[in-house]
């Protein structure tokens, strides 16, 4: 039996391929040449939830096994996600990435466990929300705070106007559909998402953004921290906030892959709103972590896309009217779960989360 292993590592985002087009010839080419093939990822999306030029993946690949006379067996599949459906392919396997290495310096999740910083509260913003890639649900959350609670907010957003390629796959597209079809596109909407894309990139590092023009590329600005999504001025800026508003990779399915952006307000003590997969947070639990559903509803966990990017909007909206001294003593009042979450964090091995979900 001949077999080959193709690796796609990180070319997948939550409910696409990126250069998806290549992707499928590899994949078609090779099923035509081995009896099996193995297909690798490094990101961890809900497998069924992945599509190809308007068509689910899986269905694809499903079409392609009748036609050909081949038993979907053929194709195997191993990738990051704690919490994939087994069932939904034959051959799905949980594989380790660089976010559940076992190596504490290449899992992103518990590498900022190595970090040290200085945790030292003294709030300047309500909330956080610290953005690279872009993505639809990034848009709308960072441009509803942009627009409403600029003031209370200490954001980034590192995409450049003067790069075609982040205006290309900044996901307006994807917003503005989404929001079609739940009938909620006005006039407001559209003001606000062309207002703030009008002000990119919003970066507050120590350095300035390195001209392309200095490194050599004509398409756009390069941001010093986008190389390091965990460092000690990173983490030094959840000093100021009181509650980041999170927003995973992996958003749609049955899918739970935390990265860095989980573990910095576990390794703040910092609360968090979490932009994710529905029972993300649920999923945090069964790590032993603790959340605040005493402070705000978190029945949004159960939800997913614009239903759940409205309930977290909802939440926002109720904690920008506190003043200081009250997000103070509700900050206090947390002070258990925070210290918790902290310590939980810092114990927390790679052993610990494969044991838990497997």
């Amino acid at each position: 039996m001949s077999n080959t292993y193709i690796k796609m590592g990180g070319d997948v985002e939550d409910t696409y391929i990126k250069n998806g087009q290549e992707w499928m010839c590899k994949i078609v080419d090779a099923a035509h040449k081995f009896d099996t093939v193995l297909i690798g990822m490094s990101e961890g999306p809900a497998l069924e939830e992945l599509n190809y030029q308007g068509k689910k993946f899986l269905q694809i690949l499903k079409e392609l096994c009748e036609s050909n006379g081949w038993n979907q067996h053929k194709f195997q599949f191993t990738l990051p996600n704690l919490v994939q459906d087994q069932n939904v392919w034959p051959n799905t396997k949980f594989s380790g990435s660089s976010t559940q290495s076992t190596n504490i310096e290449d899992n992103l999740f518990l590498h900022t466990q190595l970090v040290t910083h200085d945790i030292e509260k003294i709030f300047k913003y309500t909330f956080g929300t610290f953005v690279v890639r872009s993505s639809w649900d990034r848009l709308l959350i960072s441009s509803f705070l942009y627009a409403n609670y600029k003031d209370k907010t200490f954001q980034t957003y590192c995409r450049s106007l003067e790069n075609p390629g982040h205006m290309l796959h900044m996901d307006l597209d994807k917003l503005l559909h989404l929001k079609s079809c739940d009938k909620k596109i006005d006039a407001i909407l559209l003001g606000q998402i062309s207002n703030f894309i009008s002000v990119l990139p919003i970066e507050k590092t120590k350095e300035p953004p390195i001209s392309s023009r200095t490194a050599g590329n004509k398409s756009g600005h390069e941001f010093p921290w986008v190389e390091g999504p965990v460092n000690a001025e990173i983490l030094s800026w959840y000093n100021n906030i009181f509650v980041d508003v999170v927003c995973e990779k992996m958003i749609t399915g049955q899918t739970f892959f935390p990265t860095e952006k989980t573990a910095r307000p576990l390794a703040t003590k910092t609360p968090f709103l979490m932009m994710a997969a529905p029972n993300y947070i649920k999923n945090l639990r069964k790590l032993g972590f603790r959340s605040f559903g005493q402070f705000w509803d978190e029945g949004y966990d159960y939800q997913q896309g614009v239903q759940r990017a409205e309930s977290i909007q909802c939440i926002m909206d109720d904690l920008a009217k506190l003043d200081s001294k009250q997000l103070k003593d509700m900050y206090q009042r947390m002070g258990p779960i925070l210290e918790h979450n902290y310590k939980t964090y810092m114990e927390l091995t790679p052993k610990k989360i494969l044991s838990t979900f497997n």
